[in-house]
């Protein structure tokens, strides 16, 4: 079909305007690059145990609070136990064994009233998930590991997928988070750690979006690349989690990539949810148990996961 005559006017003059809506940011440093829109497929790139779960799921928390969005999680490499005891505790901002019972209740119940969790029991494939995701029918969905769909890691067949999420984020307004992994190269001690006069010497270095387990076509279709990186055996800065944006395809509406060798710096903050240099941004309120009870009822499957 091609488009009508005038099909731009509005955004035209709405962007001359300056009415163009700017992506939601978190009130922190953060914002500077990194910016919340709807409508977008994310990569989040990162080498193994470094964090990049812990990332999505602070990120997501932080956006549930403050902007009262909502998600479905496809994580097969996490139980949903312990995704919601990290939410959770995050949450209360204080260790999850120091939880009170009622205060447990309460912070599980706004657990899901903003998260759904996929049964992880079984592989999907990927239209097999995207139908899921439209079931649920939330503001985000997040896919952690894209490797663990059942599917072929062909070039081709990466491409086909990855545009088949790009028209589903475009036809639904809702957005995608894809956890991805480097290929095997980038983690080898001769090409993938710090020369010996960086001041990080020996410790292994962040991957790079050329790095990335599939090829070209995920830096390609992204609209927001994330690089997430940490030095785990650094005796001071295993606790800090390294995030660089590498890729903002419209810089128009907020974020752009970090400056190279400056990543900005999230502090684990003894896993209480992390702290943007010093500013803790997760929104907690208290109401009373019954009254998110009410809101939430716990006998229905939806509410539970699928």
């Amino acid at each position: 079909m091609i488009l009508k005559k005038g099909h731009s006017s509005k955004y035209l003059r709405d962007y001359k305007d300056g009415k163009i809506p700017m992506g939601l940011g978190l009130g922190c440093d953060l914002d500077k690059n990194l910016v919340w829109k709807d409508s977008q497929l994310n990569i989040i790139l990162g080498h193994d145990n470094v964090g990049k779960t812990y990332f999505i799921e602070w990120y997501f928390l932080a956006l549930a609070t403050i902007h009262g969005m909502t998600f479905t999680l496809f994580m097969d490499e996490n139980h949903a136990g312990k995704v919601f005891r990290d939410l959770i505790q995050m949450l209360a901002g204080k260790e999850f064994k120091k939880i009170e019972d009622d205060e447990l209740e309460y912070y599980e119940a706004i657990i899901h009233r903003h998260f759904k969790v996929v049964d992880n029991s079984k592989r999907y494939s990927p239209e097999e998930l995207l139908e899921l995701f439209k079931k649920s029918n939330t503001d985000n969905y997040l896919i952690d590991p894209y490797n663990a769909l059942k599917m072929s890691m062909t070039y081709t067949t990466n491409y086909e997928v990855l545009n088949e999420f790009k028209m589903f984020t475009k036809q639904t307004k809702k957005t995608i988070y894809i956890n991805t992994h480097p290929a095997t190269a980038s983690g080898r001690r001769s090409a993938g750690t710090y020369n010996q006069d960086h001041q990080f010497a020996g410790h292994i270095m962040p991957p790079v979006k050329a790095d990335i387990e599939g090829g070209k076509p995920f830096a390609n279709k992204a609209d927001d690349f994330i690089l997430i990186h940490r030095l785990l055996k650094h005796p001071d800065m295993w606790k800090y989690t390294m995030l660089e944006v590498d890729k903002i395809k419209d810089m128009d509406t907020g974020g752009r990539p970090t400056v190279m060798d400056l990543p900005v710096l999230l502090d684990y903050n003894f896993g209480l949810g992390f702290k943007v240099n010093g500013k803790d941004v997760i929104k907690r309120t208290r109401m009373p148990v019954k009254q998110i009870k009410s809101v939430i009822d716990f006998s229905s499957e939806d509410e539970r996961g699928f």
